[in-house]
């Protein structure tokens, strides 16, 4: 498809072929006519020689006299004489046909008849050597001529030899600007290409050749790289710019959710979130407001670029709304993001932005993700408060359930008392006697339940699973008793919750008390197993002196308050007892949570 393009005139192959063709013309034309005067050079040394032998012949013939007419034959000179057309060409080019002719004429009309009829030599000597002297100047002639011809010869090569050395003079200063500089060029963009430099340029001249014709597909190919190499630059930063504006995006969200779920106020969080968002887009002027109820028109307003700190605030350490807001003279419009759920609204977001500007797509998802954020982070907060309030409400109703089931009922029966003591007249009888008495001992109980109630309310779990504490009450136990209790458990990991452990700590809590306070042992063994169909089995047994054959309530209401616990589990409580032989106190109870198959011992 190229060479369609290039013209014969101009094609630098043509050219060359002209200069070699040229050339070798030159060269073939000189060649051809110095093989044509050799040749002639040549015929004329011939033909000296042959005018050479005419001459010698010519003595013989003088010396031969008389001859006889059988040797009249010898008398023809030019016998052996060349005749044949080159010859005569040779003559001719000489301009000697005239002298050779007058010659051969000569000889067969004067100097053969006298040679016939001489009887001496000396009569016809003198005409030999006129014809001999007629024979030399034909001679000289010819060495004239082809001195001349030689003389012509060198001159014709000197010509050639000049043109030649011009011819390729010519031809070397051609190729080194029509070749070998644009070759050069061309080289030196091909490495200028390669080092991904694409502002090299051919010069391209008026008439256009191969290497034109390729300088310009390379300026060509350079421009469109190059235009291509600063659309993927420029590509390249817009890329970056906008993976960079991502990554500033995306820690803006890290530490966004970071600021959302610290126990700092929640105006203070929200403050540094958009005061940390107006550098990602063009928002300004922030405000907060909080909705404390349903009511719309009671809410708390917080904004940010105050002189002073807000006289409600809750952190004397905060000052988010003191922090500068970003300042935009120009007129803008307001917008607002509502922070709520599909059942209750907690607040609003107000922002200002520029009249001429416009947020994108990603940034209208990056505020929309940012307020659902804020909305879970309000949610989760209340959350929290409501699970604290029902705690302390659960915590409440707990302790009057104690209360009610112990002290209450110990003050309804010394009220009682005090009312049949304000009827008696006499306070000295054995009746009010017995009746104060009565009322001592139901105070006691009293108190002694209250401190027993203070104990309970007081029980917190320190440490992380009911192994673990419970292990530090034995430890507890082992020291106030001066004894190791004998403990072995045996059950799978995190199958005791927290609600059924709070109420076991207690119970084992309560029985080892009494063997501290009454058994007066010198072995106590504490076994936690896994029955059959997920039971739980607990046996605290000591050596002691046991229980009496009758439970006063006055003196053993602690039993009471385990039963009671006993009961809260949905289990079995039982007390083997007897006189110097021990206590062994027996709780079963069934769990709900499934039992993973690996079980531990404890020695």
């Amino acid at each position: 498809m190229l060479k369609r393009k290039i013209k014969f005139s101009v094609s630098i192959i043509n050219r060359l072929t002209l200069f070699v063709f040229f050339l070798a013309s030159i060269a073939l034309v000189a060649l051809l006519l110095s093989s044509r005067f050799a040749n002639d050079t040549k015929g004329s040394a011939y033909m000296i020689n042959q005018l050479g032998l005419l001459r010698m012949k010519s003595y013989q013939l003088l010396s031969m006299i008389p001859f006889k007419q059988q040797e009249y034959h010898q008398l023809n000179l030019f016998h052996h004489f060349p005749t044949s057309q080159e010859y005569v060409d040779i003559l001719d080019r000489y301009q000697l046909t005239e002298e050779f002719d007058q010659l051969k004429n000569d000889w067969f009309t004067h100097i053969l008849p006298k040679l016939k009829q001489a009887k001496e030599i000396e009569p016809i000597r003198k005409d030999i050597e006129l014809y001999v002297n007629q024979i030399d100047l034909v001679v000289s002639k010819l060495n004239n001529k082809t001195e001349k011809q030689l003389s012509y010869i060198t001159q014709l090569q000197m010509l050639f030899i000049v043109i030649i050395l011009i011819v390729l003079i010519s031809q070397i200063y051609y190729l080194r600007r029509y070749l070998l500089a644009p070759w050069n060029k061309l080289m030196i963009m091909a490495d200028a290409i390669s080092r991904h430099d694409f502002s090299q340029r051919f010069k391209i001249r008026h008439k256009t050749n191969e290497f034109d014709l390729l300088g310009l597909a390379l300026n060509n190919m350079s421009e469109q790289i190059e235009s291509q190499y600063a659309l993927l630059e420029e590509k390249v930063t817009e890329k970056t710019a906008e993976l960079q504006q991502k990554n500033r995006v995306v820690f803006f969200q890290y530490q966004a959710i970071k600021h959302l779920h610290t126990s700092s106020p929640l105006c203070e969080r929200f403050l540094i979130i958009l005061h940390d968002l107006e550098k990602l887009v063009p928002l300004h002027q922030f405000q907060i407001r909080f909705y404390e109820s349903d009511d719309p028109d009671h809410y708390q307003q917080i904004k940010p670029d105050n002189r002073q700190k807000l006289p409600n605030c809750q952190d004397p350490q905060c000052s988010a709304c003191l922090m500068p807001s970003k300042s935009n003279e120009s007129k803008g419009i307001q917008r607002y993001w509502y922070l709520q759920d599909s059942q209750q609204k907690y607040g609003m977001i107000f922002a200002m932005q520029p009249a001429d500007v416009s947020l994108t797509e990603e940034q209208e998802q990056l505020i929309s993700g940012l307020m659902e954020q804020m909305t879970m982070a309000i949610m989760l907060d209340r959350q929290i408060e409501q699970q604290k309030h029902y705690l302390l409400m659960k915590e409440r109703t707990a302790m009057a359930r104690e209360l009610h089931d112990s002290i209450a009922q110990s003050l309804s029966c010394i009220k009682i008392h005090l009312s049949c003591l304000q009827m008696q007249s006499d306070l000295t009888s054995s009746e009010s006697i017995n009746l104060l008495n009565t009322m001592r001992k139901e105070i006691n109980m009293t108190y002694s339940q209250l401190r027993e109630l203070i104990t309970s309310f007081q029980l917190r779990l320190n440490q992380t699973g009911f192994y673990a504490n419970l292990t530090e009450l034995v430890d507890e136990f082992n020291k106030k008793l001066q004894i190791n209790i004998a403990f072995n458990y045996q059950l799978p990991l995190n199958v005791i919750n927290s609600k059924y452990a709070i109420n076991l700590l207690q119970i084992i809590r309560e029985a080892l008390n009494n063997i501290y306070k009454h058994a007066k042992a010198s072995y106590v063994s504490l076994d936690v197993n896994l029955m059959h169909d997920q039971i739980i089995r607990i046996t605290i047994h000591d050596n002691g002196i046991g229980l009496p054959s009758t439970i006063n309530q006055d003196n053993h209401y602690g039993l009471i308050i385990m039963k009671d616990r006993v009961d809260l589990l949905n289990g079995n409580f039982k007390i083997d007892s007897k006189p110097n032989k021990g206590t062994t106190i027996l709780i079963t109870f069934k769990i709900t949570n499934p039992i993973p198959i690996k079980t531990i011992e404890v020695p």
